[in-house]
């Protein structure tokens, strides 16, 4: 966890998935709809900054419930906040009746949840105190009010705000305000888009900026929001203090840094873990592996440790930490074996676009780099092997800590690094059932996903797993499965096979002729049939995240006496700027052979509505002929 601790209620009210998270961790994904189920007839928040960077955020809010699947969502409002360095307060809640009766929420409506340590001691891995209340006497056409109070005691940064307030345009806004109070002293920065400024003042000697925004006519969702939405598009304002970006990376890296330095026994570690190895890439592998399979997350943190890491210490003494834990361990233990490495700063939600004011919920989780090999790593991403980076990560801004150059881009993944191959052997009789095998081997970061999928499966889920799979493609049958390797040494390598024999009961459908399209005999993520699926929608019009593949297929199929296939669809060959396919369906003495290869070159990372429209343009013809049907003619039963 990397973020300046905002306290948020809970608002259902306010803002939607689409903005929620991007006072947090600056997500701008398009939402699901909504219908108006809640109107927010006032949603105000007053910040009242001091020289020091101290806050003090007030909130004040009232929402109107004009639906009934809004009752339990908005039955009670709840917020949280940091116990060593911050106090909360909820200053008032009530419950407006439709006819103007106004229930104030008795002293046992309310709900304190603390986190200790034992016997007086202090907690280990968050010291949050959770608030909450009770509305009484709720209905549909009632009004729910609470104001509560956020106090830092120290700020989160010495003599540094940053904060990012955001609101939905699916949602209902009659009246929303920001006001934000400062001193004088502080360098306060400003971005606002899509909200109404009004002029600037004084109250007691403070700097005073207000912005409104009503919203009485949501937006309404349609096809051509889906995508990544630019920060510019949202009612959103920013503020902060910091002067660049690269004076965030410092900030977080003065207090960061120091940890990172190899203690006697990070180093008794590090050469435990590395032996006699003396590849310098190699040792790097080993220790990244060490830490991402033995240190497992905790989230939320302990005052300014929500950007400060722990010592390695009390890492490794409870082999438990957050993004900054993991960074910081990794970078020691990197120094201890003699390898440079650094932490970087980077969006772990769907920002992509670092705006003009810098805020530090832009950069809000911490992964590593190793500058001599130009290799991003995210300890705290299980299961994604050494060189690779989690669904999400390529293509996005990043800060370097203590780097002569912060600001840099996370290249895209090249599509050639996922890779699938299926070999599946078939035969066909004339009763309909089939029986064979499938292979299936698999090259890239999914590999270890797989590996780990199979590993973590219980022994009654081995049995069922063919059947249950078999099952979720419409046939009716029983097999074996084949998990392939799962030693420890092969945990986090990013090439995996696995595969199964099978017996399968209504391959072809009843009747003496029939048709069917080919596909595997289980479903696969990268498998060449969902293709058939494409090219329907309607031209996109905003960025996407993308990511791109190899995969290939072959079909060995006997068929038995009684038994033809009649038809068989076209061979096609296609050779594109973004797609390279070929399909081949040959007869063989038993029975047919068929081959289908397909290259997605779309690189992973985040695509332009130009490039995905190209994208669908290629992949129309691909579609068609991967829906064209094989035609058979069996004896019945």
């Amino acid at each position: 966890m990397f973020e300046r601790m905002q306290q948020a209620i809970k608002r259902p009210w306010g803002v939607l998935g689409l903005l929620a998270a991007l006072a947090g961790a600056g997500a701008v994904q398009a939402a699901e709809p909504q219908q108006a189920h809640v109107i927010s007839k006032q949603w105000h928040v007053d910040y009242e900054v001091a020289p020091d960077g101290r806050s003090t955020a007030t909130y004040t809010t009232a929402a109107q419930i004009v639906h009934a699947s809004a009752l339990e969502a908005l039955k009670s409002s709840s917020f949280s906040y940091s116990t060593s360095i911050q106090k909360g307060e909820i200053l008032e809640a009530y419950t407006l009746k439709a006819d103007g009766r106004r229930i104030v929420a008795p002293p046992t409506n309310y709900q304190t949840e603390v986190n200790n340590g034992r016997d007086g001691a202090k907690p280990l891995f968050s010291d949050y105190t959770r608030l909450s209340v009770v509305f009484p006497d709720l209905a549909v056409g009632d009004t729910v009010g609470v104001k509560y109070r956020v106090a830092d005691k120290e700020p989160i940064f010495p003599g540094a705000f940053s904060v990012v307030q955001s609101f939905s345009p699916y949602n209902v806004y009659e009246d929303a305000r920001v006001t934000v109070r400062f001193a004088k002293s502080l360098d306060l920065k400003f971005e606002s888009h899509n909200l109404k400024e009004e002029a600037a003042s004084e109250d007691g000697g403070l700097q005073v900026r207000t912005w409104s925004y009503r919203n009485p006519s949501p937006r309404t969702y349609e096809e051509a929001d889906e995508g990544i939405w630019r920060l510019e598009e949202l009612p959103v304002l920013m503020v902060s203090t910091f002067s660049s970006y690269e004076s965030i990376a410092k900030a977080y890296g003065d207090r960061a840094l120091p940890k990172a330095e190899p203690t006697d026994r990070v180093t008794a570690l590090a050469k435990s873990i590395v032996g006699d190895q003396s590849e310098p890439l190699v040792r790097a592998r080993l220790l990244y592996e060490w830490v991402s399979r033995n240190i497992t997350y905790g989230g939320n943190c302990i005052g300014v440790g929500a950007v400060v890491p722990r010592d390695t210490d009390t890492v490794l003494d409870n082999k438990m930490g957050d993004c900054k834990d993991h960074a910081t361990l990794l970078q020691a233990l990197w120094r201890a074996a003699g390898i440079r490495g650094e932490q970087v700063l980077i969006n772990a939600g769907g920002q992509l676009d670092l705006p003009a004011t810098p805020v530090v919920s832009m950069v809000n989780h911490v992964i590593n780099y190793l500058p001599d090999w130009k290799i991003y790593l995210d300890a705290t991403a299980k299961d994604v092997p050494f060189g690779y980076l989690p669904t999400g990560s390529y293509d996005k801004p990043v800060l370097h800590v203590g780097a002569a150059t912060a600001l840099a881009r996370i290249p895209p993944l090249p599509a050639d690094g996922k890779l699938q191959q299926v070999r599946t052997r078939l035969r066909v009789n004339a009763d309909g059932s089939a029986t064979g095998d499938m292979r299936v081997s698999l090259k890239g970061a999914h590999a270890a996903q797989w590996r780990a999928f199979m590993g973590d499966l219980q022994a009654t889920a081995v049995r069922d797993f063919v059947r249950r799979t078999l099952s979720g493609s419409g046939f009716k049958g029983k097999g074996e499965l084949d998990r392939g390797d799962l030693s420890e040494a092969k945990v986090l390598t990013d090439a995996y096979s696995f595969g199964f024999t099978f017996e399968i009961d209504n391959y072809l459908q009843a009747g003496t002729s029939g048709a069917f399209r080919l596909a595997p005999v289980v479903d696969l993520p990268l498998s060449v049939a969902r293709f058939a699926f494409k090219g329907e929608q309607a031209a996109v019009t905003r960025r996407h995240y993308c990511t791109g593949f190899k995969t290939e297929e072959i079909y060995d199929i006997e068929l038995a006496p009684g038994v033809s296939f009649d038809q068989l669809p076209e061979s096609l060959t296609k050779r594109g700027r973004y797609l390279d396919f070929a399909s081949s369906y040959k007869r063989t003495k038993t029975g047919v052979r068929v081959a289908r290869e397909l290259f997605d070159k779309t690189p992973e990372g985040v695509c332009t509505a130009d490039f995905m429209n190209g994208w669908l343009a290629e992949v129309v013809p691909i579609a068609q002929n991967l829906k064209s049907q094989v035609f058979y003619k069996r004896k019945s039963r």
